[in-house]
């Protein structure tokens, strides 16, 4: 129950209560306004479409909610369910091709370099994240529904619809329980009519279904592989060690109805009230066993589930969901002033936006909350790491298969992790990075004829590292192991674990230094670089073709730079002199410097190429500013100067996840205007039929590549998190990029490196408030100015 407070009139709110629905619209409309405005998406018709949809997740399992009236829909992801096998990729050595392509690229024959990699070095392509099913659940009575509102709760994780049809109240309520790995949808109808619906699971995978009183079983296989087949795809299924992934997913009704179990669904009837209870389960056990030798018991798993969920209760289940979930969404909360569109629809608020956003600073507040709430949702402890679309994928054959994108899209994913107070969330990237490391030293040996480990630019379940075939833009780039371990290592110093360090990210840091190391060659002017290299899905012209690859790429140097630098501070904090260290200390200053091109900004390439598309989405070679921290406008004026330039060269506009990345970019740079501008632009509604074309933001707040890609999602709430604080080893800056638009407000519980807590308030552009809470000595800066802070706990610093 919502107990507040509305012109000073106490009002109770219990959804399901016998209250008139125009009342009970405008007392939702009263709390979304005056209470939590900047944690809620609502709606006043229900989605039509997937971008219009509501996402509710654990981890694991994920769905999104739909909200229909005669016929609601639930799209169902299981974070395991993928095609394909342990057994599903075959690996042939490839070092000679690799010699050969080094040497076409030393002698500069740039199009007979990238044809033949394109030719000759490859492995398969990535398997497919699949979706689960459908939750499909028809009403049997005819529906004249209005006083119509659907909404999410961020704080909760409970996505909820209410409406009134022939004078009664309907309200449903759905979350996904870490606690109880349930999906609970729970119904009911208070007034004239009773409940009288049919549910079922739809599934495009082969299936069979069996019902049991008020139980509900679809057992089923995923394919062996998946061909796309021009969006009609055809599915191979295996019997052996190649076989797919088998799952469950079952559902169990609990209700003051009657139930009847037909061939392939339920029927209720008679019922103020019904709760579904839905889980999934299969039988993955690792990326590296094959699912014939899984000893799990998934079938079971999924009864003893909703057996638990069933005699636990409705209400107790959801309250174990709201203590587990809410005390992390409730780490950090923001505030950047008044709004007056609250009580607007979020379709509505989002369309009018670019015409209205001087009275609608919580859509800001709106739209980081938004990225903290997906991370929770999406990223838990024993799940899966995110893909390009979270764990929320709409089809079988879903855009770039619903991969690990990892040239910058999965990195993103989990840029404002961290800073936002949510370590838990970065376990299963973590255990990602250290299966992939494991993964791609077979790939390094048969790719490459070194030591080490690498990765390419498209990960799977499988933990496929090859390159995945296609043009060298993107599938010849290896370093993606080695730009993961930026990630390894930034989340020691956030924690200080040292036998973190010791025993998970220094090893593997070492692995992919290993790779560097035996890969770099002199290029003839006594520099080293690792040749050859692309920028990510970029392009050159030479001679009026397209081409990508080069003797190596700024964006390689700088990772590799970035590498060498972060582990031998890892060996110094561990005590560590070995080869590698003194191989790296030998390498450092040898490595190809940052040069300024004859467009002012940095160079991409090694020679001073012209780009194909001076505009490209992928700003690689900034790398260097962000996520990495080589590049900084007080340590390196000059370098910054040149960023600035690629940057104004690239424009304003890009995709999705490219405006995300430029919000980053321009707080690093601590331009006020142009991070307002970008998020702006990242604020831009894009329509459901949107297809291809500018990025923006979907009716639901999804991230419009277009089409959906979660990662922008995750830049937007970061770069909003930059702009107000920024870490760098004991270094914290305070309100580095705070916009004009933002002159008062407020952000509590962010994460400085080092674990300290941050506090800050500020009002007309300044300063007001600074409380930090943490252990050691920082440096703290605001304003150009500079204070020395010593911390045992929590203290308040003046400026």
């Amino acid at each position: 129950m919502i107990d507040f407070n509305v012109n000073n009139q106490l009002y109770f709110y219990r959804k399901g209560n016998a209250i008139q629905s125009r009342c009970c619209l405008n007392i939702i409309l009263e709390v979304i306004s005056l209470k939590k405005g900047s944690q809620y998406l609502w709606y006043s018709h229900p989605a039509t479409a997937w971008v219009e949809a509501l996402p509710i997740g654990n981890g694991s399992l994920g769905a999104m909610v739909f909200g229909g009236v005669e016929t609601e829909t639930l799209g169902l992801n299981l974070d395991t369910l993928w095609s394909g096998s342990c057994h599903g990729y075959k690996v042939e050595n490839r070092v000679e091709h690799f010699k050969k392509a080094r040497q076409l690229i030393l002698e500069d024959k740039k199009i007979e370099a990238r044809d033949y990699i394109e030719e000759n070095f490859h492995g398969d392509p990535s398997e497919w994240y699949l979706q689960l099913g459908k939750l499909i659940i028809t009403s049997m009575k005819n529906m004249c529904p209005r006083d119509y509102i659907r909404d999410l709760d961020l704080e909760t994780g409970i996505a909820t619809v209410g409406y009134n049809s022939s004078d009664t109240n309907y309200t449903r309520e759905s979350f996904i329980s870490f606690p109880d790995k349930v999906l609970v949808y729970r119904m009911t109808a208070e007034g004239k009519n009773k409940l009288d619906f049919k549910a079922m699971v739809d599934c495009e995978l082969r299936y069979e279904v069996t019902t049991d009183g008020n139980t509900y079983f679809l057992d089923g296989i995923a394919p062996t592989h998946i061909e796309e087949n021009g969006g009609n795809p055809i599915c191979t299924y295996e019997d052996g060690e190649r076989q797919g992934i088998s799952f469950r997913c079952a559902f169990k009704i609990d209700t003051d109805g009657k139930v009847k179990a037909n061939k392939n669904h339920l029927h209720v009837t008679d019922a103020t009230y019904a709760t579904i209870y839905l889980t999934a389960e299969d039988n993955f056990e690792s990326w590296n066993k094959p699912v014939t030798q899984s000893q799990k018991d998934y079938k079971n798993i999924c009864v003893s589930r909703l057996d638990n969920a069933v005699s636990k209760g409705f209400e107790a289940v959801k309250a174990d969901h709201i203590n587990d979930f809410s005390p992390y969404f409730n780490r950090v909360s923001i505030d950047l002033g008044e709004s007056k569109k609250d009580n607007v629809p979020t379709d509505r608020r989002i369309h009018d936006f670019l015409h209205s956003r001087k009275n609608d600073n919580n859509l800001y507040c709106l739209l980081f909350n938004y990225g903290r709430y997906l991370t929770i949702s999406a990223s838990r402890e024993g799940s899966q790491a995110m893909t390009l679309q979270g764990i929320w994928t709409f089809t079988m054959c879903s855009p770039w298969r619903s991969n690990y994108t990892v040239n910058i899209n999965t990195e993103m994913n989990y840029w404002p992790t961290m800073m936002c107070s949510m370590p838990e969330m970065n376990m299963p990237l973590i255990k990602f990075i250290e299966e992939i490391a494991e993964s791609g030293k077979e790939t390094a040996k048969l790719f490459y004829g070194v030591d080490g480990t690498c990765c390419h630019h498209n990960v799977d379940l499988w933990r496929i590292t090859t390159p995945s075939g296609g043009n060298p833009v993107w599938s010849f780039w290896p370093m993606a192991g080695a730009w993961f371990c930026r990630h390894l290592y930034e989340y020691y110093e956030y924690t200080l674990d040292k036998n973190y360090l010791e025993k998970t990210a220094a090893p593997i840091m070492e692995e992919n230094a290993r790779f560097c190391l035996d890969m770099l060659i002199d290029d003839g002017n006594g520099y080293l670089i690792l040749c050859p290299s692309t920028s990510p899905e970029n392009e050159y012209m030479v001679n009026g073709k397209e081409t990508s690859v080069s003797k190596t790429t700024y964006m390689t140097m700088e990772i590799v730079t970035d590498l060498f630098t972060n582990l031998l501070s890892a060996y110094d904090v561990l005590g560590i002199k070995n080869e590698i260290s003194s191989r790296i200390e030998d390498a450092l200053p040898r490595l190809l410097p940052f040069k300024q091109g004859k467009d002012g900004g940095l160079m991409e390439w090694y020679y001073d190429e012209k780009g194909f598309d001076k505009h490209h989405r992928h700003v690689s070679h900034l790398y260097a500013l962000h996520p990495a921290n080589l590049i900084d406008v007080e340590r390196t004026p000059d370098l910054a100067s040149y960023a600035k330039n690629t940057l104004k060269n690239r424009g304003d506009g890009g995709t999705g996840w490219s405006l995300g990345w430029k919000i980053n970019f321009w707080a690093r740079l601590r331009d006020k205007n142009k991070v307002i501008k970008l998020i702006n632009n990242q604020l831009r509604y894009i329509p459901v039929k949107y297809k291809r074309g500018r990025g923006g933001t979907f009716p639901n707040m999804f991230d419009a590549h277009p089409p959906f890609q979660i990662d922008g999602n995750f830049g937007a709430t970061a770069g909003i998190a930059q702009a107000l604080m920024q870490s760098f080893g004991n270094r914290i800056i305070i309100l580095p990029a705070l916009p004009d638009e933002w002159a008062n407000g407020h952000i509590y519980g962010l994460t400085a490196k080092g674990g300290v807590k941050v506090d800050i308030e500020w009002a007309n552009g300044k300063l007001t408030k600074l409380t930090l809470d943490g252990s050691g000595e920082f440096e703290i800066v605001y304003n150009g100015q500079s204070r020395l802070v010593s911390l045992d706990g929590k203290k308040d610093v003046d400026f």
